[in-house]
């Protein structure tokens, strides 16, 4: 009917007025939760924040170009290189312009680091803008929520990232990566944490009458045992090749010949199958610089042969040795992001630290408990494994069991003479106290699958769930036993030869 045609018309007509003018509000609008998680409105110095109900929702920053429904009707006339050197041109034209070749996410944290360390070390107010045009995933707005909201992590961690320095997200373009754009803020307001001198008075002075007032207890005041111990396991040698040597030798005695970590064959090789460790140091102090460098390592493992290097043990001798608990907040940042942004399925993380303590709410793992010298090594240190071979080791022996045995390892060892050799770092007496693969069944367990290249047959596997079990059920009588009750029964164990067991030293 001619009255339902003009109906459907006028319909038709307010449909594309609104339409039309919910695309110019979402031109037009300068705010949107990825720009406010790492934008000025967050990132400035009032260390105001965004909300956190803001991570699950990304919106585009205020852009460049139009992203309504008749902007995907238009032909692509430029590239999007092109795009973004326009959009630096125009909206940034002072800025230096870095395109990268990043492919992956790891690649593109490794360069986003990389820019905000050059800002940070430039002078104030310089700028960067930084586009990642071959890393198809960050065509994905999941995938940049999931991101941003790492690098909204990180900052807590972050000694200028978020403060002195912001950084902001642009989509300039549709189905293709942002841009982002960092730059640092001129230091010249109070804002900052700085404080006039007027208004404090002569301080000099006034600290100079302070320490004359209780001069004759800072003299007489003698340093404690603890304070001694301390000094020392903070000290850190200038020479890098002592600092590696240091650690070769703790992985040496302690991981490898004590049977901590099954598949460490010695300081040189480990993995499943057994291939070269690396170890890189850095000497960098500042959390930006030490993320730039960990993601340049996780690159550099994934893309080597497994065979050139099947592990990394990353020193970082000068970063949080003094701050144990600052260094494990730090690793928590490193740890969170394995998941949600797919990096999982290529490595996984275990820390080290002088000073580590195992936060499973277990009293046997207490600050003096002998198991946290699993962790304790004579400096910071991040081990990056890669993940086919973590999970092979999973599915062979229980983690659960490799945790109890070293437990016991330890504790034959004493908390005390553990720390002593670490205060000292000298582990030569316990080069008489090697795991013996012939009667330590998970040395045993591990060298089945080290001689089988990771890929046992059937009668390997046979043979390991039978060890397995029989751990496992002795396991289960120590608890029952500890607890008072009757130990269960075992069923007698399969008998297995000193040659079936292999004499290899482990």
């Amino acid at each position: 009917q001619p009255s339902c045609a003009r109906t459907m018309v006028t319909t038709r007509r307010c449909c594309e007025g609104l339409l039309l003018s919910l695309a110019f509000i979402a031109v037009a609008e300068p705010f949107s939760p990825a720009s406010a998680w790492l934008g000025s409105s967050s990132f400035s110095a009032t260390g105001q924040r965004a909300s956190r109900a803001h991570l699950s929702i990304l919106r585009p920053a205020k852009s460049y170009s139009c992203n309504s429904r008749a902007a995907r009707k238009l032909p692509l006339l430029c590239s999007h290189e092109e795009n973004v050197e326009k959009f630096a041109r125009s909206q940034f034209p002072t800025s230096k312009l870095v395109s990268s070749e990043a492919k992956n996410l790891a690649e593109v944290l490794s360069a986003f680091w990389k820019s905000v360390v050059e800002v940070m070390d430039a002078e104030p107010g310089t700028s960067i803008v930084l586009g990642f045009p071959k890393c198809k995933m960050l065509e994905n707005a999941l995938v940049v929520n999931r991101f941003m909201g790492h690098l909204e992590v990180c900052r807590d961690c972050c000694d200028d990232f978020g403060s002195r320095v912001v950084m902001q997200i642009h989509n300039i373009e549709l189905d293709a990566p942002p841009v982002f754009t960092i730059r640092s803020s001129p230091v010249t307001s109070k804002e900052d944490g700085d404080f006039d001198d007027d208004e404090w008075g002569d301080d000099e002075a006034w600290g100079e009458s302070i320490l004359d007032k209780y001069k004759h207890l800072l003299d007489d005041e003698e340093e404690t045992e603890e304070e001694w111990e301390f000094k020392q396991l903070t000290d850190v040698p200038e020479d890098d090749k002592e600092v590696i040597m240091t650690m070769r030798e703790w992985v040496e005695v302690v991981i490898s010949d004590m049977g901590i970590c099954p598949f460490s064959q010695s300081a040189d090789k480990a993995g499943l199958p057994l291939g070269p460790v690396h170890y890189p140091i850095s000497r960098v102090m500042r959390p930006e610089e030490v993320y730039q460098v960990y993601w340049d390592e996780v690159n550099y493992l994934v893309t080597a042969d497994e065979k050139d290097i099947s592990t990394t043990l990353l020193i970082l001798p000068n970063f949080g040795i003094t701050n144990v608990e600052g260094f494990t907040a730090f690793t928590d940042t490193l740890q969170s992001p394995l998941e949600p942004l797919g990096i999982e399925k290529y490595i996984q993380l275990v820390f080290f630290h002088p000073q580590w303590v195992f936060r499973d709410g277990q009293d046997r793992l207490g600050a003096s408990g002998a198991a946290n010298f699993a962790r304790r090594s004579p400096f910071p240190m991040i081990n990056i494994l890669r993940t086919p071979q973590v999970r092979l080791a999973q599915k062979s022996i229980p983690t659960g069991l490799v945790y109890t045995q070293n437990e016991e390892t330890l504790m034959d060892v004493g908390s005390e003479a553990l720390q002593e050799m670490l205060i000292q770092r000298d582990w030569s007496p316990l080069k008489d106290e090697r795991v013996d693969r012939r009667y330590n069944k998970l040395g045993k367990i591990a060298q089945m699958l080290i001689d089988a290249d990771g890929e046992p047959g059937q009668e390997v596997k046979a043979r390991l769930e039978a060890q397995i079990k029989e751990m496992e059920e002795q396991k289960a009588a120590r608890e029952a036993q500890r607890k008072g009750g009757a130990p269960p029964k075992p069923p007698p164990s399969p008998e297995v030869t000193e040659e079936e067991g292999g004499g290899m030293r482990f």
